[in-house]
């Protein structure tokens, strides 16, 4: 749930009003934005089928699959990688079918024994493991891309041959259940707004369970319309409920990022410095690698912000095609020194050409762009397609906390006269203190800022985040750090 305010401020993805199937108005607005993605919004998995993901992480997690294969004693003696590879990958599918499967699993021990019998159970194990991650991007966060790089070369061609057949699957999503079963038309049936639209936290209470009651009419509706033989109930409710779960996944990533541009907008003005809280940032100047005055400063957040929140309303469509590139079997990784130790460089035709299309639409959205429109990826910037996807679904790790501080300052340190004295002495009063917090992320944190060398940082579409992870990384050395202590802070990896 949410709350009332934050609904208010999705006008841009969210139709207004709407009804309860018998008429009744709807009370919040609706969300049809990803009704229209269908194609890739993964199926949510069933209670046997994350018992199957479990088992497959924790395989994963014990693994040390990629520090044997991708180390440097491998990068020059390919025929003790593969070696490797096809060793690990033969004891990693084994103990999946001995824990899953006893009776099969030994008798792959047998002589002669393989496991292309069982084909459909190693490919259903690894997407049940790469479907729920997608719906899940906080998970699996260690475990996911040691999965997709064992994938990877599970579907060489050498290995391939070894196991006797392609361990690759491609994800279940609700556009390929609903096309299968013949039932597209439920898309565009208008009760779905109101059964795939997250309830925000109404007021009082008895509005709130009366439009949760609502809803859970509205899909027992949709349940008795579409259902059928062949499109049993509980599979038409789990793709009801996983375009739910997708339209809460974005709510909750775009609100945080809207959240931070009200701040902007609120606290700084683009054509008026408040005292000393200007945004201009000078070349050579407190590490900063771009020169803008205030105004330019502004818009250059301002248009990063809208980005990222872009980037987080087509965040399905993205990673749907960074797998895709990722398990492509024309375009090849090569494993290559980038400055930060070996990674798996490989090019993303897809992403990137996603990724251009949410840089353009942004364009047009923000009227003029400043710095670069670079996108990187297969390079020694972004190396892969999922290194990209798993940058930005960072983005709440880095905003979140920052917006619990300013929050709390007025709902928690303001009132306790200790504290304020404190932040009246040193900072001069609780909106001062906002302001410098505002103020530095806003210069800092935009400011080209992180990279190894000067070509490997700057304005460009990536660049623009790695600014912002450098300041966090420098939030120690800021006099405004112990107001975070204070406010509960303990990193930008921990819960908010």
């Amino acid at each position: 749930h949410f709350s009332q305010q934050t609904s208010e401020m999705f006008t841009s993805m969210w139709s207004s009003g709407g009804y309860g199937g018998e008429g009744d108005p709807v009370e919040y607005e609706t969300c049809d934005a990803m009704l229209n993605n269908t194609k890739f919004i993964p199926v949510r998995l069933t209670m046997q089928q994350r018992v199957s993901q479990r088992l497959i992480a924790s395989a994963v997690t014990i693994s040390d699959y990629t520090d044997k294969v991708d180390s440097l004693d491998t990068v020059s003696r390919p025929e003790k990688r593969l070696h490797l590879q096809i060793r690990y990958a033969h004891g990693i599918m084994l103990g999946l079918q001995l824990a899953a499967q006893h009776n099969r699993g030994l008798r792959s021990l047998q002589p002669r024994s393989g496991f292309s019998d069982n084909a459909t159970f190693f490919q259903s194990q690894l997407e049940f493991a790469r479907r729920y991650k997608i719906m899940n991007p906080d998970l699996m966060r260690s475990e996911y891309p040691k999965l997709i790089y064992l994938l990877q070369d599970l579907m060489r061609e050498q290995i391939r041959e070894q196991f006797g057949f392609s361990f690759k699957k491609e994800i279940v999503t609700v556009g390929n259940i609903l096309e299968a079963a013949g039932k597209t038309a439920m898309i565009a049936d208008p009760m779905m707004k109101i059964a795939t639209t997250p309830v925000p936290l109404l007021s009082p209470i008895s509005r709130l369970n009366h439009a949760l009651r609502r809803k859970d009419n509205v899909v027992k509706q949709l349940l008795h319309k579409y259902s059928s033989s062949d499109f049993p109930r509980d599979l038409c409710e789990l793709c009801i409920r996983s375009i739910d779960d997708a339209n809460c996944y974005v709510r909750d990533n775009a609100h945080t990022v809207d959240k931070m541009i009200e701040m902007l907008k609120r606290f700084f003005s683009p054509s008026k410095i408040d005292g000393p809280f200007s945004l201009a940032i000078d070349v050579g100047k407190d590490g900063s690698r771009l020169s803008h005055d205030h105004s330019k400063q502004y818009h250059f957040v301002l248009q990063s912000l809208t980005l990222w929140r872009n980037i987080a309303k087509d965040m399905f469509r993205l990673w749907y095609f960074a797998e895709q590139d990722m398990l492509s079997e024309v375009h090849l990784y090569e494993l290559r020194n980038t400055g930060q130790g070996y990674q798996r460089v490989q090019p993303a035709e897809g992403l990137f050409s996603a990724m251009t299309e949410v840089v353009e639409e942004t364009k047009q959205e923000v009227g003029e762009w400043i710095g670069s429109d670079r996108v990187h990826i297969g390079d020694n910037q972004v190396p892969n397609g999922i290194m990209l996807i798993d940058k930005y679904t960072q983005v709440n790790r880095i905003i979140n906390p920052i917006l619990k501080t300013i929050e709390c300052i007025d709902k928690k340190l303001a009132k306790d006269e200790g504290q304020l004295a404190y932040i009246k002495s040193v900072f001069g009063g609780p909106e001062a203190l906002k302001r410098e917090i505002l103020c530095d992320f806003f210069r800092h944190g935009f400011d080209g800022s992180g990279g190894d060398n000067m070509l490997d940082a700057g304005s460009c579409i990536d660049g623009r985040l790695t600014s912002a992870w450098n300041w966090c990384q420098n939030l120690r050395q800021r006099k405004f750090y112990p107001v975070f202590l204070l406010s509960g802070f303990s990193s930008f990896d921990g819960d908010f």
